[in-house]
């Protein structure tokens, strides 16, 4: 310090600079120090190397060897974010080595063109990466590449799920989290269906290898058919939760025609869900065959058609993305054309049927937090005989939401069956078969596996493979 005041002193500072660089060659020279430097930024895109260190690190935020530590949270997040602060070092430890980070923050000046007179600057970040020249390999081929898959699945758990919507046919710039909070666990749905839906979904997003080594796109078709009020919209919404998949709901008559359709396919994030509701009634989609009706099908300013949205679901557009799942619902699985619901476009049919023994046990837990009553043999005696969907059954059960209220609840369900029953009986309609929701595997499923036959009074719940 004595000397470089001295020097600083003496000599031109043109001079005390070269001998300071020249030095710090030197020592550079015969360092047994790497250091590695980590931009935030790449030309114009996010460096997601820096990224992930900055994800990784805030996890390291306890350690003795750091001070200061930076906090915050957005709407986006559902916990709290760590960082280093600027100037901030870090000692990490990997295999017995030890990794010294350091955050190195540069202010440089930003001109704001709206007043001459401001003195705004902007912050320029990187991270330095110390440690022994004989462990570079280890950091190249193996620290970092752990870095970047641990804060992959930092930022899975940490992620809230987004909706979006089309608008003037793009999808929404405004995200808006998705809060619904149905699970596979409070789902009301037949069993043997549900637990044969998750299967389907495990298999799905452990098929990476699978798909390419058959070389098909990595996503997946469910049609999900049957009454109104049997459960559709929830399924979509278990099934976002448990595999954390944005959800993109796309509504055919805001999409002009093929090509801008085609867009918005391209706009889909990798592990995504593309929801398709009442796919019937949406738009008309002519038989692909016959070209002049379907140039003429659609009125006013859609011109979407069948050819275009099959190549969209199962063509080479298809390919542009990974991870994907697309759903398509409908109250009327005959009226669909059969080309759109074909294996390798929708690959598994869930039917949605009325509620059964299985799906009322699962709604009377969820209000009252009862698995068993004197009550639940009459009320899964007149489900057998009478068709009511899920939905009405949890509003009568809604009429009387506590506990308190349980035994009151069931009486009024049974006087509501009851009511349902004898006004069918009166109308003199034919007792109707109530066939329990069931599966149909289109595809070939990742590995080969069978199930049981769910079984009631009117008749049996089916899983049909072709092989997978």
């Amino acid at each position: 310090m004595v000397i470089r005041t001295i020097a600083n002193d003496f000599f031109p500072a043109e001079i005390t600079n070269y001998f300071s660089m020249r030095l710090r060659g030197l020592s550079h020279r015969f360092s047994s120090q790497l250091t590695i430097v980590i931009d935030e930024f790449r030309g114009h895109v996010v460096n997601q190397v820096f990224e992930a260190a900055d994800a990784y690190l805030g996890t390291k935020t306890a350690t003795p060897s750091i001070q200061r530590v930076k906090v915050g949270k957005t709407d986006k997040d559902n916990n709290l974010s760590l960082s280093m602060d600027r100037g901030g070092t870090l000692v990490d430890v990997y295999e017995n080595v030890e990794m010294k980070w350091k955050l190195v923050c540069s202010q440089v000046p930003s001109h704001n063109h709206g007043d001459v007179n401001s003195s705004q600057r902007s912050e320029v970040r990187h991270y330095e990466l110390s440690f022994h020249k004989r462990n570079k390999d280890l950091v190249i081929d193996s620290y970092l590449p752990y870095i970047l898959e641990r804060a992959k699945l930092m930022r899975e758990e940490n992620k809230s799920i987004k909706l979006h919507t089309v608008v003037y046919g793009r999808w929404d710039d405004d995200e808006v989290i998705f809060k619904h909070p149905m699970t596979f666990n409070s789902l009301a749905m037949d069993w043997e269906l549900k637990r044969a839906v998750m299967e389907d979904l495990e298999m799905f997003t452990n098929g990476e290898e699978y798909y390419k080594r058959v070389g098909k796109a990595w996503k997946r078709g469910y049609l999900l058919y049957g009454p109104p009020g049997t459960g559709k919209s929830s399924l979509i919404a278990a099934m976002a939760n448990h595999l954390k998949y944005d959800i993109y709901d796309l509504d055919l008559t805001d999409v002009r025609n093929n090509s801008d359709l085609r867009f918005l396919l391209l706009s889909i994030s990798s592990r995504s869900i593309l929801v398709v509701e009442d796919i019937d009634c949406s738009i008309e989609l002519e038989n692909r065959e016959s070209e002049e009706a379907e140039a003429h099908s659609n009125q006013g300013d859609n011109q979407i058609t069948l050819s275009g949205l099959l190549n969209v679901i199962d063509g080479l557009w298809s390919c542009c993305g990974e991870e994907r799942i697309i759903i398509f619902t409908t109250n009327h699985k005959k009226r669909l054309e059969p080309a759109l619901v074909r294996p390798g476009r929708m690959d598994m049919h869930v039917h949605m049927s009325y509620c059964n023994a299985s799906v009322f046990k699962q709604l009377a837990f969820n209000y009252f937090g009862i698995r068993d009553h004197g009550v639940f043999e009459q009320i899964e005696k007149l489900l057998e005989e009478v068709n009511v969907s899920p939905a009405e059954v949890a509003g009568e059960l809604l009429k009387k939401n506590s506990n308190s209220n349980a035994e009151a609840a069931f009486q009024g369900l049974l006087k509501f069956l009851h009511e349902k029953s004898f006004f069918t009986e009166e109308k003199g309609e034919e007792e109707t078969v109530n066939i329990p929701s069931s599966v149909q595997f289109s595809t070939i499923s990742i590995n080969q596996s069978s199930r049981g036959r769910g079984r009631g009074r009117r008749g049996r719940g089916r899983f049909r493979h072709s092989g997978r």
